[in-house]
């Protein structure tokens, strides 16, 4: 697997939970891990088993199935740290709120060949814990980095983003390429993204490097910030 990003001493790669393309970043520093957003992917775990991994720091930027689904998967085979926000943390352990209850229902109006992958999936009622559970934000050293997990509500209660070194943001469903960011799911609120996250993603610097929960990464300013669904 070929290195998507370099972020100084690290690695950073990528996988894809299909048919909808949510993204799994993997970043790397010797024989640690940071993972956003974990999905079940067989190269992924060649790649942590081939470097040897000891440690992995796993940060949800929100409780939805399709960017948790891996959680339990790492922790069977990796030493895993789940770190999380107080709202996400509740979420991940109730199926109706992390959606792996009714996963097929959001696919209703796609295409007929992406329900049919999707019903192939045979999503089970999913629930998954934190092991450090955030009442505020929170801003931590790890392998020489800054990392810093922000608040940013609207696509769902629990969401965050997630900032390497003031520069690299993981935006989870909060911040994606030529997309509305949808609040009408549960726990979604248009108030809160336009109060609390518009604030906060327009305030970011415009050479950060974004890294959404779908779709293609990018400069900051190739993002639209104010439209919502």
């Amino acid at each position: 697997m070929k290195c998507l990003y370099q972020i100084s001493n690290s690695e950073l790669f990528r996988y894809s939970f299909m048919p909808i393309d949510a993204k799994m970043y993997v970043l790397i520093s010797g024989n640690r891990a940071l993972i956003v957003d974990p999905c079940i992917d067989q190269d992924a775990l060649n790649l942590l088993k081939k470097r040897e991994i000891r440690d992995i720091i796993i940060l949800p930027t929100h409780e939805h199935y399709d960017h948790i689904s891996g959680i339990n998967w790492l922790k069977d085979n990796f030493n895993c740290k789940v770190i999380a926000i107080e709202e996400c943390a509740r979420n991940l352990y109730n199926p109706k709120l992390n959606i792996s209850a009714h996963f097929e229902v959001l696919f209703l109006f796609h295409s007929e060949d992406i329900q049919r992958q999707v019903r192939a999936l045979n999503v089970q009622p999913y629930l998954c814990y934190a092991d450090e559970v955030l009442k505020d934000e929170l801003s931590f050293s790890w392998e020489e980095h800054k990392v810093e997990i922000i608040k940013t509500p609207g696509h769902s209660q629990g969401s965050v983003c997630t900032i390497i070194d003031d520069k690299y943001v993981f935006t989870g469903d909060s911040f994606i390429f030529n997309l509305p960011t949808i609040t009408r799911l549960p726990g979604g609120s248009q108030k809160d993204f336009e109060n609390i996250s518009i604030p906060f993603l327009k305030n970011l610097s415009p050479t950060s490097m974004i890294f959404p929960g779908h779709g293609d990464m990018g400069i900051i300013s190739k993002f639209k910030v104010t439209e919502v669904l």
